[in-house]
């Protein structure tokens, strides 16, 4: 496995990708199936190797390489290759959660484990580009705000369907006092 141009040095290495998809029950207390997309999850490979205590300086650069960031202070973006990578269309990625170094006194040598997060998934990408679109639409139609006081903006837009219903009948049944001192004089 590489990473931008560090190559991962070590024995029984293993890559194990997940690619979550995060769903909700529809079917409440009921034996429903129904299950609601709530958005696919970047993809992240496990990594396992082992280092002999030997090379304790492979294990020194691993980590330094984990612990990276650009010059905005950001964890670095590696560009990976690897065939399981490749093969789940990760392209980048990052250190994330946990970096575990384990001792295994029989091998005189560590298990390694970490998480490589995938950088700007498809799924990212695609909501990034649906959001820079709508953006476009809006100003390229030069869509204004309707004036009108901030009051009654933030009363309209926080109602769901069913407040603005009982509001309305709210101002039906009990008119504000401003309202009531107006019909009164």
């Amino acid at each position: 496995m590489r990473l931008n141009d560090f190559t991962l040095r070590g024995s029984e290495l293993a890559v194990n990708g997940v690619l979550r998809i995060e769903t909700e029950s529809l079917g409440g207390n009921t034996s429903s199936s129904d299950r609601a997309k709530n958005g696919i999850k970047p993809k992240s490979l496990t990594v396992s190797l082992v280092i002999t205590f030997e090379n304790s300086a492979d294990l020194s650069a691993l980590i330094q390489q984990a612990e990276s960031v650009d010059e905005n202070g950001k964890l670095t973006v590696f560009d990976i290759v690897d065939e399981t990578a490749r093969s789940m269309n990760i392209r980048q990625v990052q250190f994330n959660e946990a970096f575990n170094v384990r001792k295994i006194p029989e091998k005189q040598a560590w298990r390694i484990n970490f998480t490589l997060s995938e950088y700007l998934s498809i799924p990212e990408k695609v909501e990034q580009r649906q959001q820079t679109q709508t953006a476009q639409q809006q100003s390229a139609n030069g869509e204004a705000v309707a004036a009108g006081s901030t009051e009654e903006q933030q009363g309209t837009e926080n109602y769901t369907g069913f407040e603005k219903v009982l509001k309305f009948a709210d101002d039906a049944l009990a008119p504000d006092e401003e309202e009531g001192a107006d019909a009164v004089t």
